[in-house]
């Protein structure tokens, strides 16, 4: 009987550490950016106009040109290992990304303009659903652009044209 309880209490105390982002056990600072290169846009995650809490969303026809500067937060724990929209499992430690309206999947240079970082991330699922908010950055993509420990951050994104796109040179869209 007190063998049982023991593995139950130890069970329940495995489980209670479920969603929480511990840095120590895994190393962020080399997980490289995501590297740019054509994908098919699929149906997966394209579905336009789609309606989110009450408000339709209109996907842009293409992510040339693409470039806003908002705020962006990220999404971690609570997510990692569902489905993103483009019907992958969510890694919460990859170069990832949710935007409400680029075609998906995609991939943007996000610069925190406070203080300067930048990464390349995939965006591969949709969100983040609040009016003031323009991307939804992995947890790994958070933690390089210095956005985690606040939520959020100004940001610059820009969508990168893979054919135009260097390894280690800031990109640039103009």
């Amino acid at each position: 009987m007190i063998r049982r309880l023991t593995i139950v209490a130890l069970l329940l105390l495995v489980a209670s550490c479920g969603g929480q982002v511990r840095d120590g056990s895994r190393d962020l600072s080399n997980i490289p950016d995501a590297v740019p290169r054509h994908e098919p846009i699929t149906r997966a995650g394209n579905k336009n106009p789609y309606t989110v809490l009450g408000k339709t969303y209109y996907l842009l026809p293409s992510y040339k040109n693409y470039r806003q500067e908002g705020k962006a937060s990220w999404y971690g724990p609570g997510f990692h290992g569902k489905s993103t929209s483009l019907g992958e499992s969510y890694d919460m430690y990859a170069m990832t990304a949710a935007h409400k309206t680029l075609p998906i999947p995609c991939y943007v240079q996000v610069t925190n303009l406070e203080n300067g970082r930048r990464a390349v991330v995939r965006v591969n699922d949709r969100g983040p659903f609040y009016d003031d908010r323009i991307i939804d950055l992995s947890y790994a993509a958070a933690k390089k652009l210095g956005v985690h420990a606040k939520g959020t951050a100004k940001v610059e994104v820009v969508a990168i044209d893979p054919s135009s796109w260097e390894p280690g040179v800031p990109y640039r869209n103009l």
